[in-house]
């Protein structure tokens, strides 16, 4: 647990950047949402919920665990596989966070989306010495998609 403790401190950090990618306040924002743009702003909750025990793995507040591990990962593929099918064109309706440019770039936005189902997939099958690498592709994969394809919300 202490490797995996200093190992994953590093990619902890990433991770809850990555966590915080969806604060507090965006609950409420999230309020009004309808049809797919509720539907996705749901998913993505729920995948930054299944990084809490991950990140609380990584910064050595809870043991490896690898069948958690590997439910959270399945969980997160689950709602990785239907990303593009969640962002139909022009969903763009309030409260939606999401770019236009995901519709000009919807193939480069698809292969981002298959980069986080990659990743799942290796989360899915982490151990207690891989899981911290596993844990900073993951959140390059969130990142690089947020920054490119979500509208930041005051």
């Amino acid at each position: 647990m202490k490797t995996l403790h200093r190992r994953g401190m590093f990619a902890a950090t990433m991770l809850s950047a990555a966590i915080m990618l969806l604060p507090a306040h965006e609950i409420q924002a999230h309020k009004g949402a309808q049809g797919v743009v509720k539907e996705r702003m749901k998913g993505m909750m729920r995948m930054e919920k299944s990084l809490r025990p991950i990140n609380a793995m990584l910064q050595g507040k809870k043991p490896f665990d690898a069948n958690l591990v590997h439910r959270q990962g399945r969980e997160i593929l689950r709602h990785a596989e239907r990303i593009p099918h969640l962002f139909p064109q022009g969903s763009l309706q309030y409260p939606s966070e999401a770019a236009p440019a995901i519709w000009r770039n919807f193939d480069d936005f698809r292969q981002r989306a298959d980069e986080l189902k990659r990743t799942a997939l290796l989360l899915m099958e982490a151990n207690a010495a891989t899981l911290p690498d596993i844990a900073r592709e993951m959140r390059a994969a969130c990142k690089g998609c947020h920054e490119k394809y979500r509208i930041e919300k005051d």
